[in-house]
């Protein structure tokens, strides 16, 4: 008598239909008021999708959201596709509505095993399956190892970095280490997901993103890196890099490009080699990166301009250096300065981001900002309101000074204001960026820079829809 094997198990990965939110664990971003970010692929659960398919499974990929399906298309893919297990891409502020998916998979048939990753749950990982019966198992860490183990029918006790509920008791197995060699993992399954949906926020070209290293040395307190990612930074081999660059160029035609990274340009002879062998391919594409001010020279940001940069985030969040030195952000406001001479210098567009609505700001420190972009001068500006996320020191500090209660998530981030400070109501914080913006974007300087850049009628009526909006958005309020 022959024993039937067993038959491989089949994932629906899916972004549960709730609202576009940039699903990256460090930065959980829901763009809908934003203008300078766009949506990007959900990248982590395109990486576990393609540690599941390197296990031999079959994958169904859904980002709901981005594709603007409902509930209705969900039930449908669980009726047609029968999967064994939903792995579900999760921020903190949209987990109440993803649940949803995992409830409505339990109820489709009690045998779907749920499966969550999220930033969120390497803090809250027991209170969520707690919270929440549907939900059978949360990751926690780096997931691409863990979610090969699941694909393998491994015991769950043996899934390094798994939370999950066995016979009605919770139980967290031991964290899994950081991979030290990221060449090792397969690349993101970009071939099952829509590529066409996620486009540069400037001129709306398709665009997709390339974890070139994970991990970040710093310890800003508002800054879930060192959580996600570790405090090393751990680079991909330039070659590994060039590898999933040509394959997204010559398979999928994809010639923009988001080096996503907490750190890109920490080790310049990496960075310098990588655009070195960008050049060599003969590759012609665009990309973007993020930088600290201090980790940028001028003849780094000429290889960069060459390889095909065409502009850098600056995450440079005060012009104080009080303030910079309070959050733990170990740069100086110099810095700052001459990093975005050095960038116009090469040809390379800048974005900076601000933070208004530390637990301390006020009406004072906040027109102190203002004053700062205006001398900053960037290509772009985004103004973020700072989110407590769980597990950071700024959570820690809001709970402490009474901004917000000891079980609270706040529904909202970035664009709109997750607690008040001491001395500033929401509501005021709302007018305060709002103006700020305006006071910004509305200069006759800014205006004819952004115009002389433009390259294209679509690209300018995109420019011009986003001016529009913030024009017009909160219309009792002053520009001036």
């Amino acid at each position: 008598m022959t024993t039937a094997l067993p038959q491989p198990r089949r994932f629906l990965c899916a972004v549960p239909p709730t609202g576009k939110y940039v699903r990256e664990d460090r930065c959980q971003t829901p763009i809908k008021k934003l203008k300078t970010i766009s949506l990007r692929p959900p990248i982590d659960l395109l990486y576990c999708a393609g540690s599941i398919e390197a296990a031999g499974c079959q994958v169904l990929f859904r980002d709901y959201s981005a594709e603007e399906l409902n509930w209705d298309t969900f039930l449908h893919d669980l009726a047609t596709f029968s999967p064994t297990d939903l792995l579900l891409s999760i921020t903190t502020l949209s987990l109440e509505k993803d649940i949803e998916a995992a409830r409505l998979a339990k109820e489709h048939s009690r045998d779907i095993r749920t499966i969550a990753i999220g930033a969120h749950f390497n803090t809250l990982d027991r209170e969520t399956l707690e919270r929440f019966p549907v939900l059978d198992v949360v990751l926690r860490g780096e997931y691409e190892h863990a979610c090969r183990d699941l694909a393998s029918n491994i015991d769950l006790s043996q899934v390094l970095g798994a939370t999950y509920r066995r016979d009605g008791v919770i139980c967290q197995n031991e964290a899994r280490p950081f991979e030290e060699n990221l060449d090792a993992l397969p690349f993101p399954a970009r071939h099952l997901a829509k590529n066409e949906l996620y486009t540069r926020p400037d001129n709306g070209a398709v665009q997709t993103s390339i974890v070139t290293n994970r991990g970040c040395p710093f310890h800003c307190t508002y800054c879930l890196a060192n959580q996600v990612a570790g405090t090393r930074n751990r680079y991909r081999s330039v070659e590994n890099v060039m590898s999933e660059l040509t394959y997204c160029v010559e398979t999928l035609g994809i010639t923009n490009f988001l080096f996503r990274s907490e750190l890109f340009t920490q080790n310049k002879r990496w960075v310098t080699d990588l655009c070195k062998a960008i050049i060599a391919s003969g590759l012609k594409i665009s990309w973007a990166c993020n930088s600290r001010v201090d980790t940028i020279t001028p003849e780094l940001l000429g290889w960069m301009r060459r390889a095909g940069c065409w502009i850098m985030a600056f995450g440079v969040e005060s012009g104080d250096q009080a303030t910079l030195d309070r959050v733990g952000k170990r740069a100086k406001v110099e810095d700052a300065l001459a990093a975005i001479q050095m960038a116009r210098a090469a040809d390379i567009r800048s974005s900076v981001y601000l933070l208004i609505g530390l637990p301390w700001d006020d009406v004072a420190a906040i027109n102190r900002q203002i004053s700062f972009a205006k001398r900053l001068d960037p290509d772009f500006l985004e103004i973020f309101y700072p989110y407590p996320f769980p597990g950071t020191a700024l959570q820690r500090e809001a709970i402490e000074l009474g901004l917000i209660a000891p079980d609270e998530i706040p529904a909202v981030a970035y664009a709109d204001p997750a607690m008040r400070t001491l001395h500033l109501t929401k509501e005021e914080l709302v007018y305060h960026r709002t103006r700020a913006l305006r006071r910004f974007y509305l200069r006759p300087r800014t205006i004819l820079r952004t115009a002389s850049k433009l390259r294209s009628l679509p690209e300018a009526l995109r420019y011009l829809r986003a001016g529009c909006e913030q024009l017009f958005v909160h219309q009792g309020e002053s520009a001036t």
